[in-house]
């Protein structure tokens, strides 16, 4: 099964998609957060992809609490929900830590990489939680 996972920011978004029959994945870039626009385009990359679940990474805070942000990826998972195809899994993925996961990856690289490639990466760390979950 093709699996799409998301790093939500108010900024930027991260992609990353992977395969569990596999068990592997790419990340797949980041996408600006336009809103409704934004939507659609991932709606457009779960159809090219064969997406048939969508992992969406929900911000709890060390205790595993709910905070402010949280809330906003709800209500992102709420609009997202209705904009995918039919048949289209999504599910919210506990993503504590995966931001410090993909600094770890890019250890070395200069900060405009950092700063290019984080989003992406911290969606490739909440699908590989995933794939390592099942």
């Amino acid at each position: 099964m093709k699996v799409l996972a998301i790093d939500y920011g108010t900024k930027r978004i991260g992609l990353a998609v992977g395969d569990t029959r596999l068990g592997v994945g790419v990340p797949l870039g980041s996408l600006l957060n336009k809103g409704e626009g934004t939507l659609l385009q991932i709606a457009e990359k779960v159809k090219e992809q064969s997406v048939s679940l969508v992992l969406l990474g929900l911000p709890l805070t060390p205790k595993g609490k709910e905070g402010q942000r949280a809330k906003e990826v709800r209500g992102f998972f709420q609009k997202l929900k209705e904009v995918l195809p039919e048949g289209v899994e999504v599910l919210l993925w506990d993503e504590r830590y995966t931001t410090l996961e993909a600094y770890r990856m890019l250890e070395g690289q200069s900060e405009k990489k950092k700063k290019e490639l984080k989003d992406s990466l911290s969606a490739y760390a909440i699908l590989l939680e995933y794939l390592e979950s099942l």
